[in-house]
């Protein structure tokens, strides 16, 4: 066999006009099953160091396929440069401090390590329609057990009217903002395949997964993850109606019944307490403040280590001092700043560069309804420190993936992509 022919049979690629092959690489299977290892997560901030059947699946497509080994320029220096700051802030951190080297440390950088090879692996990948296809609606459809879980949680404790912190089959508690992430990504995938879906089944399936996404977000009383998915739908369902586009009738009919459904199940449902919540109360409250003041300290600790930062996991010692304590655990509690406390400036520059990277392949590709959606992620992503979790990743991946297919195949739309049946 070829070169050409195996890359096709391992990879499902094969074009010819819009025939569509239907093989699914084990690149897009461990992508698309992360999202469901939240059952069994045993960290409450669903980091990627729980989602091992997601990385054994992509460390068997790195194996067993060549174009798994084909990375591309983006993934390069993303790799290259997160490994590359990893070792040399580590090497520094150790001739400061030797005691920070610890089991603890090299554990958090080698995950690291594997978090960035996962990415690099999932963003090189030569992906068909197909699989954007099956790739959306999977993680659409992992908004179930997320929900399983809250609401789990949610009758266990009799129908609790307060903040219901979900709880995984291993007994484990997750933290309700990095939960809300999570689902967040989950909900602008059920909203995108309800959108451009061509079956009137399908869009109803989807949209009804959107709004139980929306009441687990209420029910964490996340008010970043409520505000997130707000924006998601307002700023894409506003720019998907006005964008002209022939034969999207249906969805601006299901859309604004969607949106109906939604104001009247929440104006009779909804809890004093969770509308205080989220409508009353201030926000400028404790927990925003002590968010605040672990930004403000971050920042002004890193210019004793500016370029590469204080090494992954070394940045809690500093904490410590700060707070006059003998041990934290606390991270800086933002995306932005947890990147600049561990990888420095240049770090951080990295993570900038996937996110410009994402947003110039939707502009380019003309996908401005997944332009639009993005501004309710980033909040979110930034305000919690999702620096290692399965969401954020997840958020990357797949938003960098869609623009960039459509970059590459210009003559395909987000209709083709999801039509049940395409054309030959």
């Amino acid at each position: 066999m070829n070169r050409v022919a195996e890359r096709q049979q391992i990879t499902g690629v094969k074009r010819v006009g819009f025939n569509r092959n239907t093989n699914i690489s084990l690149v897009v299977w461990a992508i698309a099953s992360a999202p469901f290892c939240v059952l069994f997560t045993g960290e409450n901030s669903f980091t990627f160091q729980t989602a091992i059947p997601s990385i054994a699946l992509m460390a068997l497509a790195f194996i067993f396929s060549n174009g798994a080994r084909q990375y591309s320029r983006h993934a390069f220096v993303i790799a290259i440069g997160f490994i590359g700051v990893i070792g040399i802030s580590e090497i520094l951190a150790v001739c400061t401090n030797s005691y920070m080297l610890t089991n603890k440390t090299l554990i958090r950088a080698l995950m690291f390590i594997v978090i960035v090879w996962f990415y690099a692996t999932a963003v090189s990948h030569n992906y068909t329609s197909y699989e954007i296809k099956i790739l959306m609606q999977l993680i659409g459809l992992s908004v179930c057990a997320s929900a399983f879980l809250e609401f789990k949680e949610y009758l266990a404790q009799g129908m609790y009217f307060g903040r219901v912190y979900p709880v995984s089959l291993r007994g484990q508690m997750i933290d309700a903002n990095f939960f809300a992430l999570l689902v967040v990504i989950q909900v602008a995938c059920c909203f995108v395949v309800a959108l451009y879906s061509n079956v009137i089944l399908k869009k109803v399936i989807y949209f009804a997964l959107s709004g139980i996404g929306i009441i687990s977000i209420i029910l964490t009383g996340s008010r970043s993850g409520l505000l997130c998915v707000a924006l998601i739908m307002v700023l894409g369902g506003m720019v998907y109606v006005v964008r002209p586009v022939k034969g999207k009738m249906s969805s601006v009919i299901f859309l604004a019944g969607f949106s109906v459904a939604l104001l009247i199940a929440a104006s009779k449902y909804i809890s004093d307490w969770m509308f205080n919540r989220f409508f009353v109360n201030s926000y400028n409250d404790g927990s925003n403040e002590f968010r605040v003041t672990l930004w403000i300290k971050a920042v002004e600790r890193w210019p004793q280590h500016p370029l590469f930062g204080f090494g992954v996991g070394n940045y809690n010692y500093y904490s410590a001092q700060d707070w006059g304590l003998a041990e934290t655990s606390t991270t800086t509690h933002g995306t932005v700043t947890d990147f600049l406390v561990d990888f420095g400036i240049i770090g951080l520059g990295l993570f900038l560069y996937i996110v410009i990277d994402i947003i110039s392949g939707l502009i380019v590709s003309k996908q401005y309804v997944l332009l639009a959606m993005l501004p309710g992620i980033m909040i979110c992503s930034v305000i919690v420190g999702a620096e290692r979790t399965v969401a954020l990743w997840l958020y990357l991946i797949v938003f960098y993936v869609v623009g960039h297919f459509c970059k590459n195949n210009s003559g395909i739309s987000l209709y083709d992509v999801f039509r049940e049946k395409p054309a030959t």
